[in-house]
Parts: C-alpha cells; sequence; structure tokens
C-alpha cells in the first residue's frame, strides 16, 4: 500500500499494531508523539542490556516520530489519508478530533481505538491490557477451573484490537478512493475480541450454557485437543477432533479398546471421557520423549507439537528459512524481532524503531514541499468476487469478514463438509427428552452447537458454529474431483478476483488450487493461502489446528499462574489472529492489484501471524537469553493488578491501578480502612507487597457483585472490569445498545441472536446476513458460469455437486 499515508495519534499496543501491518504493506506512518515519548517507550520489557523498550522497538519498527505542535498537527491531518487515534475513557474529545479531522481533511479516514466503543453506557469506562482480555470474554474461560481466570501471556487481545482496527480502515479508505469522502471507524476491544471466539456466545444464544475453564483441556466439546505430559517431562498438545484422525490417533497410541467404543466417535463424548482417555494413553506417553511423540502421531497424519518456550521458537529451523526473524544487532547482540505478518510487495524487514522526534523537522519541511497527494486506488468492494475453500475456523473468517464488508464470497464445500469430518449425521441424532435450557447439550450432538440442541430434520443447515462463520457467503457444494467437477472449478478461477484458502500446501495442490495451477487459468487473480506453517520449509507439510499453533509458538508456556504453566488459552485464539490477518492481506492484494497492476500472491503462515503478537517478547527472550515468566494476572509496569472474586462463586472483577492516582482513588473506593501508611506507597513498593494488597483488595471485592465493584471504580478513574461469561456479553445493555447482538433468520433455523462485526464504519455501515444452506446458490453460480439446467442436473447425477450430505 505504498503512497498510502497513515498518522498515528494514538499510543496504544492496538493502535501501533493496526498501524504497523500498514507500514508492513509500504503505507508511510508518521507516529506523533509528546516531547516526553510515546507510553511505548516506558512500558514492557527491556532489551536485555539496554535501557530500551521491547515492545516500542518491535511495534513502532519501520515508522517516522515526531513532536508537533498545535498548527503543524493541523498540517499533518491535512497530509494524511488514514489518522489513528485512541479514546480511553473520554469519546467526546474524540468526537471532537474527528470534527477537526472532517474539517481539515474530508477525504481522511479516522480510526478511533478504545476499550468499550465511543457509544454505550460503558464508553467512558477507561481500559487495558488485562481488561482487554475480561471485557471480551476471554479471560474468564482462560485458566483452571479451580483458580480464578487468567490473562494470555502477553497483550494479546490488545493486538487483536488492532489487527481488527486495520481491516475497518482498509474498507473506509477503498470507499474514500472511490468516492473521495472518509469517515470514522469506531473500534472497540470489547467488540473486537468478542468477535475473537469460535463459539462462546453461539453456545449461549443456541443452549443458554455458560463456558468454563478448563486449564490445558479444550473445553466441552473436543478431546483430545489437549496438552500432556510425556515421559521427558516436556510437554506435546495434540488435536484429533475429527473421525479419521480419531482413529489414527488410538492406531498411533495402541490404543485399540478406544477404537473400538463407538461412543468416542463423537467429540462431545470424548470430552466427557478425557479422564478415561487421559488415563488411558498414560503409559503410552510416558514411555516417550515429547519429540518421539509428535514424530509418531504426525508420521500418523495426527496433529500434534512440542509447547516451546520463546527461547526454543527463536531456534525453530522452520521459521529462519523462511527469514522470518530480523537480526537487530544495534539493540543486542543476539536481538531477534518478527518481521512483517506476510511478505508484501516485496517487504519482509521493517528495521529499527525511530528516535523521538528525529522525523520533526523533516516532516515539517516535506509538507511545505508538498505538490499534490497520491490517488488512493478506486475499487467498489461490493464488485470483487472471491473464491473460498476453508475448513476450521480462520479461513471461514477471513472470508466472513470480507463477506460483511460487502465482497462476493462463494465458499465452495466438499458434499461431506458439514460435520461428516467430526461426528456423521449417523440415523439416530436426536437430543433426547432430558435437556434442559441452560444445560450443555447431549455430548453427542454438542460440538455443532444445534439451536436448543436440537439437531432437526437438517442437522448440516442448523449448526451453529458454522452459521456464525460463513454468514453472508454464498454456498456451492462441489467435489472437484468428480466427473465435471474439475471443469466447474475451472470456471470458477476463470471469474474470481480472488481465491481463498487455508488448505495444506499438499492439499491445494491435489485440488489444483495451488497459486502455480491458479496463474495457469486466470493469471490476474490474487491468491492467499493460509498454512498453518506455511507453504515452504520442513513442516510446510504438517497440518495443525489453532491450539497446535498457540503451544508450537511458545504462548502455552508464557500463560499460566507463576506456579502452574503450561495453560490453554480458552478458545483457539490463534485462528481469531489468523483470520484477522487473512482478511487484511486479500485487501491489502487488492489494494495492490489496483494500484501498481501486480500480480499478487500471499504465503501466510498463521503461525507466523500469531508469533507478530508477541514481537516483544521474542525481541526480550533473545537479547536476555531466557524465556519470559508467566506472570498470570500480574503486570511489568503497574500495581496492583489482578482478578479479585465477588460475592458470587466463580465470579470475577480484573483491576489495573495505573498510576499513583489510581491507586488513592482505588483507597478511597474501598468501604473497608485501608492499612496505615498505604497511601503513600510508590508503585514499586506497591509491586513487593502485591499479595497483601491482593489479600486487601479481595476483603471487599468478595462482599459485591462483579459490576458494582467495577462501576464504583471506574467512576473513580480507575481501570476495572468484570470478567465477563459468554452469557454476559448476550445480555450486555452495552452491546445491545451498540447493536453488537443481532438477530439472523435462517430457514432451517428461525430467528435466532449471533455476535455482529466489531467494524463500526459511520459512512458505510456493515451489513451482516445469515449464513447460506448447504449448496444454496449451486443453481445460480452454475448458471452464471454458463451451465445449463440438463447439465446441472447431470453434475448432480454425476456426484460433482450436491444439495444435501451423503447419507443423509
Amino acid at each position: 500500500m505504498k503512497g498510502l499515508r497513515v498518522l498515528q495519534i494514538g499510543q496504544s499496543i492496538a493502535s501501533s499494531y493496526c498501524t504497523r501491518m500498514f507500514a508492513g504493506t509500504g503505507a508511510e506512518v508518521m507516529v506523533v508523539e509528546p516531547v516526553e515519548g510515546g507510553c511505548l517507550r516506558h512500558v514492557g520489557p527491556l532489551v536485555a542490556g539496554s535501557s530500551r523498550r521491547a515492545l516500542h522497538e518491535y511495534l513502532q519498527a519501520g515508522k517516522k516520530s515526531v513532536i508537533l505542535d498545535g498548527p503543524s498537527l493541523d498540517a499533518a491531518i491535512v497530509w494524511a489519508d488514514l489518522v489513528v487515534s485512541e479514546c480511553d475513557g473520554d469519546p467526546e474529545a474524540t468526537f471532537e478530533l474527528e470534527r477537526k479531522i472532517r474539517a481539515l481533511q474530508p477525504a481522511a479516514v479516522h480510526v478511533a481505538i478504545s476499550g468499550f466503543g465511543l457509544t454505550g453506557p460503558l464508553s467512558t469506562w477507561k481500559s487495558s491490557p488485562l481488561i482487554d482480555w475480561a471485557a471480551g470474554g476471554y479471560l474468564y474461560i482462560t485458566g483452571a477451573p479451580d483458580r480464578e481466570p487468567i490473562q494470555g501471556g502477553g497483550p494479546w487481545a490488545s493486538y487483536l484490537t488492532g489487527s481488527t482496527a486495520a481491516i475497518g480502515a482498509q474498507a473506509a479508505l477503498f470507499h474514500a478512493g472511490r468516492t473521495g469522502v472518509g469517515q470514522l471507524v469506531d473500534i472497540s476491544a470489547m467488540e473486537s475480541v468478542a468477535s475473537g471466539h469460535q463459539w462462546s456466545l453461539t453456545l449461549y444464544t443456541h443452549t443458554g450454557a455458560v463456558k468454563g475453564r478448563w486449564g490445558t483441556r479444550f473445553g466441552e466439546s473436543y478431546h483430545p485437543m489437549s496438552l500432556f505430559e510425556c515421559g521427558d517431562g516436556r510437554w506435546v498438545c495434540i488435536g484429533a477432533p475429527s473421525r479419521d484422525q480419531w482413529e489414527n490417533f488410538c492406531i498411533a497410541t495402541d490404543s485399540v479398546e478406544l477404537l473400538a467404543d463407538d461412543a468416542l466417535y463423537a467429540p462431545g463424548t470424548r470430552f466427557e471421557r478425557a479422564g478415561e482417555i487421559d488415563a488411558h494413553i498414560a503409559d503410552w506417553l510416558g514411555a516417550r520423549t515429547a519429540t518421539q511423540v509428535v514424530e509418531e502421531l504426525q508420521a500418523n497424519r495426527v496433529t500434534a507439537s512440542e509447547v516451546q518456550d520463546f527461547i526454543e521458537v527463536i531456534g525453530t529451523e522452520q521459521l529462519h528459512l523462511r527469514g522470518f526473524f530480523d537480526h537487530r544487532p544495534d539493540l543486542h547482540p543476539e536481538a531477534l524481532v518478527p518481521n512483517v505478518p506476510f511478505e508484501f510487495a516485496g517487504i519482509r524487514s521493517l528495521g529499527a524503531a525511530p528516535e523521538l522526534g528525529a522525523d520533526t523537522e523533516s516532516f515539517a519541511a516535506s509538507i511545505a514541499a508538498a505538490q499534490g497527494r497520491d490517488e488512493l486506488p478506486s475499487v467498489d468492494l461490493s464488485t470483487q468476487q472471491v473464491v473460498e475453500f476453508s475448513v476450521a475456523w480462520a479461513g471461514p473468517l477471513t472470508g466472513r469478514y470480507l463477506a460483511e464488508l460487502g465482497m462476493q464470497v462463494l465458499k465452495v464445500e466438499h458434499p461431506t463438509a458439514r460435520g461428516l469430518g467430526t461426528g456423521g449425521f449417523s440415523a439416530g441424532l436426536a437430543r433426547g427428552d432430558d435437556w434442559r435450557w441452560g444445560e450443555l447439550a447431549p455430548a453427542h450432538i454438542r460440538s455443532e452447537v444445534y439451536p436448543d440442541a436440537e439437531p432437526g430434520e437438517r442437522p448440516w443447515n442448523r449448526m451453529g458454529v458454522w452459521n456464525k462463520m460463513n454468514r453472508g457467503k454464498q454456498s456451492l457444494c462441489l467435489d472437484a474431483k468428480a466427473d465435471g467437477g474439475g471443469e466447474v472449478l475451472r470456471r470458477l478461477i476463470e471469474r474470481a478476483d480472488v481465491l481463498l484458502n487455508n488448505y495444506s500446501p499438499r492439499g491445494a495442490k491435489s485440488l489444483g488450487i495451488n497459486d502455480e495451477r491458479l496463474r495457469a487459468v486466470n493469471p490476474d487473480i490474487i491468491s492467499v493461502a493460509m498454512t498453518g506453517y506455511g507453504e515452504t520449509g520442513p513442516l510446510a507439510a504438517h497440518a495443525s489446528y489453532g491450539p497446535i499453533l498457540e503451544a508450537f509458538s511458545g504462548f502455552d508456556k508464557a500463560t499460566g499462574y507463576p506456579d502452574l504453566s503450561p495453560i490453554r488459552i480458552g478458545l483457539a485464539f490463534p485462528d481469531a489472529v489468523g483470520g484477522t490477518h487473512g482478511a487484511f492481506a486479500v485487501l491489502a492484494s487488492i489494494w495492490e492489484r489496483a494500484a501498481t497492476g501486480a500480480k499478487v500472491h500471499v504465503d501466510l503462515s498463521q503461525l507466523e501471524t500469531l508469533l507478530c503478537y508477541a514481537g516483544e517478547l521474542v525481541l526480550a527472550a533473545s537479547s536476555a537469553g531466557v524465556p519470559p515468566e508467566p506472570m498470570g494476572n500480574r503486570s511489568l509496569d503497574v500495581s496492583p493488578q489482578g482478578v479479585y472474586p465477588t460475592e458470587t462463586p466463580d465470579r470475577w472483577v480484573a483491576i489495573t491501578v495505573d498510576d499513583d492516582d489510581a491507586w488513592k482513588s482505588l483507597l478511597d473506593a474501598a468501604p473497608v480502612d485501608e492499612p496505615s501508611g498505604w497511601r503513600n506507597l510508590s508503585m514499586e513498593q506497591r509491586r513487593e507487597r502485591f499479595v497483601e494488597i491482593d489479600k486487601w483488595i479481595e476483603s471487599w471485592t468478595s462482599t459485591a457483585g462483579a459490576m458494582e465493584v467495577a462501576s464504583l471504580l471506574q467512576a473513580r478513574q480507575v481501570v476495572a472490569c468484570p470478567a465477563f461469561t459468554n452469557a454476559d456479553l448476550v445480555d450486555s445493555d452495552h452491546l445491545r445498545e451498540r447493536e453488537f447482538m443481532i438477530e439472523l433468520d435462517h430457514p432451517d433455523v428461525g430467528p435466532r441472536l449471533f455476535p455482529g462485526t466489531p467494524l463500526r464504519l459511520s459512512a458505510t455501515p456493515v451489513k451482516v446476513h445469515r449464513a447460506p444452506s448447504f449448496g444454496e446458490h449451486n443453481m445460480e453460480v452454475l448458471s452464471e458460469l454458463g451451465y445449463s439446467p440438463e447439465q446441472i442436473d447431470d453434475l448432480l447425477d454425476a456426484g460433482a455437486i450436491a444439495d444435501r450430505p451423503p447419507e443423509s
């Protein structure tokens, strides 16, 4: 996106990662800093042997730093195509900035990032990285079931907000390039993180069940998709959700008795009997090292990975051979940082972060001498045709974002795609009479999240997980390897603007949708391949799921209580990361093709996108030579910070005290007396005495409600938020007022609430439509491809297309 001018006024992790993504596609990013420097220069882990902060060195790499007064800031706004700001509890100040931008540069896009959004009852609440986890519902579902919830091992929820903001910015920029009209893009962490759940919110809207915490296990629906300790004391993550993988898992682990139990083919039943399964394979695991376990399982096509720390990740051959790390000897002889999440327009490394104010004079001179500006590409996204081949979650999420932005997304499904890979639509699929609203569905039908736990006559159209992730798309049910199917695929490729897939490189090549084959049919097509480890390197052929990548990447080792690690994040967080990056990649590719005519292929490794959320941890670990220790809910920079019990069992409130004024406000707000001498404790003293401070805070939070405590503290400018459950999010007055929860009416489901979009564009509001029925658009799409009704009947007879799963 060369020629794009980005003005970063916000200083947070979310704002900085949003603009870092644009820098990685060639945009010019100018960071406006105060005279004392932006906050990232003063927080987060240090680069070993120096006073430099890893967050600043990573997130501001490849940008320029300016210190501007009022008139020069106005001139910078006139210069900008995109302004990125942030709001921390003061929406009126953001609206005032928006009015200034409209007056100075009507064509500019203004992205405003906040914890809770610019409108709604919680719009004046302040946030922090811990609160971002709590507000979006990920905090409550992460951790051991008998302990307090914990945040992820880094500020990754804030990063997710930044990558979500980048998608909204791109959509608004396309509109500005076509019409000359800018707009406000309102992005909240609460909605961005809530949108990153795979099925939590749908679980509640469809069955009334509250999702819990399960430590090292993948809660409620799948097993094994969990962490296991091996004979050498190291851990592995094993994922076998599908029928084939379960069979291969049983064979590889010498578990013929498990294989013979037909009930265990249902993933939910395996979760209910996880203890039995784990006990059965304990001896097999105990007789092998972690490396041996992974090798044997992968050889049997079962996804598995060792649970690594960041030092081990840094030494991974796969990442070095793909040029993922940038060596930064200017910071430390051993310093490494992740490069951009995918190579784009020849850009792989962003280089160094700027010195404070280093570009102020040259920027002022360039503005004074400016002679016009580059025109933004004029592209109507509604004309762009995307063909999506995807399974699981990351690929479908990318396609869903594109569909919500108005693009024509055709999901190509194999006849066995919906459900047959996990449990199958065998005879006798039924809820039974014992289920009640608010309970988990019976185990044998749980994974698909059926409305009212009822599969119905056409269960393939009633799966809540599928309907959430694939809304707004068309469905073509195609077996491209059947007679006539290859020709249908060729015609689809000929007319497509984009082909998106998240298959393995081997699977894409076998189907004929790898970049080389695509170019032979349509030289101008954009192809985006979202593989687990990348299309090249020794691990390219390894299959993966989000939890597998989470273990491989160091995230599980960094997450946990100080006395207990590793622990999984509550749901497959890496899929949300890959999905947002995939959408950004597609939109950036459309921009690049329109601006330069370039032929674009994106080799997107979901492992690499995930590690881009941990750049400061990679830098700190590589320079120090040791991985970070899990900190639970504490912070390197502020104290006290924690997650505290309330009067209701298993209901919690997260609190961040970020400065001395907030500390005094906390003391004033507490309904119990403070110990003598506490009022003047410094931040360092509070950090040293966190145990006794936490006990004092618990003494009064445990006598009140979570929302009561959070509201009391927020009214005094202390950062706090309940650890929201999936039920809290669905029932939230704040999200209801912001219309985040929406009703979609499906012919096989009826009206049902779904989580909406986190992309709030003022001039071009995002429209969300229901998911398609199985093969719903077969006739329409094939007719557009030139097939007659008779030819379509022939394709149906040959099994090349289908309108229901086989044997259903």
